[in-house]
């Protein structure tokens, strides 16, 4: 194994079960003295090296994780401490240490530029971890539901995915908790029933019922989530952001692009696309536009506006 790894990706649960599994196949076993965590906002560089450089305590073998190691990429991150670039280069050239030295970078891309990021890719082993698409989450639900002896039938995993959406982590803790809830066999009801439904699909549910003109429904769902702590202005970008989202991708689609062209060009996950498009059909262009601008006249009333927020918020959901 390459004694030298850098993990990088925004899907931040999965690079952190791969370093840990890395860290765990070279280890003979995981404990506070084979296995060392760091982060590298509080950690000197030094302090690093210096820890790479010790023998292990009561082990062969040790391992050095190092979480959030943002130089490597062209972000500008503020950190407790001034990281001396140059020590870590000579260090990453010359290493000659046993150590398992493990980068996590949560950015979805490296600067290739920077000389740091070129050392590491001649001298280690460099991985991306992506966001996983639909068809990878249903086969790892498949999977995880097959190493654990539980059946889910097919109208239980769509009814699963409606509510969760495919981010990963998210999927991750839902999954598991219905598991425990459903012992041997997991029902459409079953997933009524546990699964919570997440903020990027409530937002989904949300904006079409404005736009379909439930309004009742739109202000119940709109409770539900300032309920659950859920910030006005925050729930408003959202909105925004969605009534951008589907006028773009109808926009595009009548130009005759692909949705996988669509989510390159826009930048946005390809199952955010795939709803999109599949909803942007029963929406007139022109009464996107006039949404987009509602939106933003309500988001200066917002910022002006000495009326509670919740209140403003109700209002402009039943006036759109």
């Amino acid at each position: 194994m390459e004694r030298l790894q850098l993990i990088y990706g925004t899907n931040t649960m999965r690079m952190t079960e791969m370093a840990k599994e890395l860290a765990s196949s070279f280890l003979e076993e995981l404990d506070e003295f084979s296995l060392v965590t760091l982060n590298y906002k509080e950690t000197s560089i030094e302090t690093i090296v210096e820890e790479a450089q010790t023998l292990p305590f009561l082990s062969d073998r040790k391992a050095v994780i190092v979480n959030d190691a943002f130089s490597f990429t062209g972000a500008k991150v503020k950190s407790e401490v001034i990281h001396d670039i140059d020590r870590l280069v000579d260090y990453l050239t010359h290493k000659n240490d046993d150590t398992l030295l493990i980068f996590k970078v949560f950015n979805e891309q490296l600067d290739n530029r920077k000389k740091i990021t070129k050392i590491m890719k001649q001298k280690g082993k460099v991985t991306e971890v992506a966001e996983m698409n639909e068809q990878e989450i249903r086969q790892y639900l498949s999977g995880l539901l097959s190493e654990n002896g539980v059946a889910m039938d097919k109208e239980a995993i769509n009814a699963f995915i409606n509510r969760t959406g495919i981010n990963y982590e998210t999927v991750t803790n839902e999954i598991h908790k219905l598991m425990l809830y459903a012992d041997a066999g997991i029902s459409a009801e079953d997933v009524e029933s546990v699964v919570s439904v997440s903020l990027e699909q409530n937002i989904f549910k949300l904006t079409d019922l404005i736009l379909s003109g439930k309004k009742a429904q739109a202000v119940k769902l709109l409770r539900e989530l300032i309920l659950q702590k859920q910030e006005p202005m925050q729930l408003l970008h959202l909105i925004i952001g969605q009534f951008r989202l589907l006028y773009q991708v109808k926009l595009l689609l009548s130009q005759g692009y692909q949705a996988d062209n669509i989510a390159k060009s826009l930048k946005v996950h390809p199952y955010r696309i795939k709803l999109a498009s599949r909803d942007v059909g029963k929406y007139n262009q022109k009464v996107l536009e006039s949404k987009m601008v509602m939106c933003r006249n309500i988001d200066y009333k917002f910022k002006s506006s000495y009326l509670d927020r919740e209140t403003l918020f109700e209002l402009f959901v039943l006036e759109i």
